[in-house]
């Protein structure tokens, strides 16, 4: 099976797992994996941090976009520009920032907020739809994730953020994917590099 296919496949059979969680489910983990990333030492040490807001049924990472902004972090959110195939991050401030945005993402409003500046991001929460305990990543297929971490002046820390469905032994990885550094689940957070044995 060619790559793009598998990744097709891949790709159907995870997001019809994560939509087979029921809110309740999908609540309770996303809190169980927002406090891991709470009590991360390396992400608390990180001044600017760009996460994502959640769409449809992913992780809900709300609840530590709260308590990070509490504790004096910077938070950046993307916003997507579809026509130039690239994100762009804006600093966030809190949810009267954000309008209905491409694909129906909460994102933020230009007009409202400041755009990060590269040179200061310390992390990356990173959404997807599979990774793997090696740093790999599968996101939905459009690439924004791969061409803005290529397009920074250095390489800060990544953190994968998922369901445990959403691992597996191994995810179909191209040479212009980047990996990740450490994977955020609601059982807890993991350096990756190593094969997953299980």
């Amino acid at each position: 099976m060619e790559l793009l296919d598998q990744k097709r496949e891949l790709r159907r059979e995870i997001l019809a797992q994560r939509a087979s969680v029921s809110p309740e489910e999908r609540q309770a983990r996303s809190e169980q994996m927002c406090r891991h990333l709470l009590s991360f030492d390396r992400l608390r040490r990180c001044r600017t941090v760009m996460a994502y807001y959640p769409f449809r049924e992913e992780l809900d990472i709300v609840p530590f976009l709260e308590k990070a902004l509490e504790r004096g972090q910077e938070i950046w959110l993307p916003l997507t520009l579809p026509a130039e195939r690239r994100i762009v991050p804006y600093i966030y401030t809190g949810p009267d920032m954000l309008k209905r945005g491409t694909y129906g993402i909460l994102e933020p409003d230009p007009g409202l907020a400041a755009e990060g500046k590269a040179e200061d991001l310390d992390a990356v929460l990173v959404p997807g739809v599979a990774f793997d305990r090696r740093g790999g990543r599968m996101g939905y297929g459009a690439g924004y994730y791969d061409r803005f971490l290529t397009s920074l002046p250095h390489r800060p820390l990544l953190i994968g953020c998922s369901f445990d469905l959403q691992v597996q032994k191994a995810v179909p990885m191209e040479p212009h994917d980047i990996s990740l550094d450490f994977l955020a689940t609601e059982s807890g957070i993991r350096e990756t590099g190593q094969p997953d044995l299980s």
